[in-house]
């Protein structure tokens, strides 16, 4: 029950460290400021997925889905990152580029690894077996 708590706080501290930062309507006039913004947005982008990670591969083990399926699963963060887009005014900013175009790849491959952790990414990549009439 703790750890389920942890993933909950993490998605909320993030997030709102996310929004926060994406929400800065200016760019800092120093280059040290501007690394730090960057670093700070990687930051609170990284401790997202994580937990977002952790919390579909959670649902991955009690639903039974595929290897396949948790990659997919990683789609579901977009909706979630679609918010500081629109409390920023509309308006299209590098960051935003970058966390609706990497974040989703990020944590489906990390809650596949959360979920499976015995697959490699080869077993966990192929193929699924043909359909059939007969069961063998």
């Amino acid at each position: 029950m703790q750890r389920k708590i942890a993933v909950v706080a993490g998605i909320v501290v993030s997030f709102s460290a996310l929004l926060w930062l994406v929400s800065f309507s200016g760019k800092p006039p120093e280059i040290l400021a501007q690394i730090g913004f960057v670093c700070a947005v990687m930051c609170a982008s990284a401790s997202l997925v994580f937990s977002w990670a952790a919390l579909l591969a959670y649902v991955a083990r009690r639903r039974h889905w595929s290897p396949r399926a948790c990659y997919l699963a990683g789609l579901s963060i977009v909706a979630l990152l679609l918010v500081p887009s629109y409390f920023a005014g509309g308006r299209v900013q590098r960051v935003d580029i970058f966390l609706i175009g990497l974040l989703p790849t990020l944590t489906g491959y990390l809650c596949r690894k959360l979920a499976y952790p015995e697959l490699s990414d080869e077993e966990a990549s192929a193929p699924e077996p043909p359909l059939s009439l007969f069961h063998k």
